[in-house]
């Protein structure tokens, strides 16, 4: 039997302060894309943020824009309560440079907690050696009292299985009794399947659904699992679903409303749901 979806409650204006939009135990705010806040009741991780309009000045040669749909939901002030940042890997649309920047120079205590593969990026934006910890993958990280991490390869688009280059993870997130398994990219393989079933219990997945297309993985663009992907993870686990990755960008989002009916359609309702603004999720 599935167990149960997060309670939400909502927040009605844009958070100007962390203690005015958690009440304490293991709560989470979606901040877009694949952005959270999360708490456990004592500290506070920033997770595969956007908060800037980086990628619209700097795309590159990638044919789409990327102008922001949504804007932060989030005030600047709430960086200055941050204890951690965790990265899955390093697109800036999960590792955002002009967020990193900001964020070392205004609170010189946070850690980041990033695959080893993306440490030299984090170094050249300024943050110091010592608040860079490398994450690895097959055994319990304890992060401190209350808070632990184990973490597996992300298929973006492949995985990469030597510990000292990983670039891209996803991650069990311990927080005492309560675990969170948390994708910010990657489609599904064999070893995420083994790994996700050999960390069980989970009480939640967080997984990026927004899909891949032949077209855009051409034009640099990587992909990620679908809804039914997620949903087939969820069901084969027992385990309730938050889908997300979707309503950031137009040229790589999803249709919310057919994915809603998708889950109808699947009789999914009460356990699985995409992730919504301006909502704390409490586990």
């Amino acid at each position: 039997m599935i167990g149960k979806l997060p309670v939400k409650r909502d927040i009605k204006n844009k958070i100007r302060s962390l203690n005015e939009a958690f009440n304490g135990g293991v709560e989470f705010l979606w901040l877009g894309q694949s952005g959270f806040i999360m708490t456990n009741g004592n500290i506070r991780i920033l997770i595969d943020a956007y908060l800037s309009n980086y990628l619209e000045a700097n795309h590159g040669d990638l044919p789409y824009e990327h102008t922001r749909m949504i804007p932060p939901p989030v005030d600047e002030n709430i960086l200055h309560g941050i204890d951690y940042v965790l990265i899955s890997h390093g697109h800036e649309d999960h590792l955002d440079p002009d967020l990193i920047r900001k964020l070392t120079a205004i609170n010189p205590s946070v850690i980041y907690l990033v695959p080893p593969g993306c440490r030299a990026l984090l170094l050249k934006l300024g943050a110091k050696a010592e608040m860079v910890r490398n994450l690895s993958y097959g055994r319990d990280i304890n992060i401190e009292d209350g808070f632990s991490i184990n973490a597996c390869p992300a298929a973006h688009p492949e995985p990469v299985f030597n510990t000292d280059k990983v670039w891209a993870l996803s991650y069990k997130l311990s927080f005492g009794q309560k675990s969170i398994f948390f994708a910010g990219d990657t489609t599904v393989y064999p070893g995420l399947i083994d790994w996700l079933i050999s960390k069980q219990p989970f009480d939640l997945l967080i997984l990026p659904v927004n899909g891949r297309d032949p077209e855009m993985e051409k034009n640099g663009i990587v992909g990620n699992m679908n809804l039914e992907e997620g949903m087939i993870l969820s069901v084969m686990l027992d385990v309730p679903m938050l889908g997300t990755h979707f309503g950031m960008f137009a040229f790589n989002t999803v249709d919310s409303h057919e994915l809603f009916h998708q889950i109808q359609n699947f009789g999914l309702s009460d356990k699985v749901e995409l992730t919504e603004l301006n909502k704390v999720y409490s586990l």
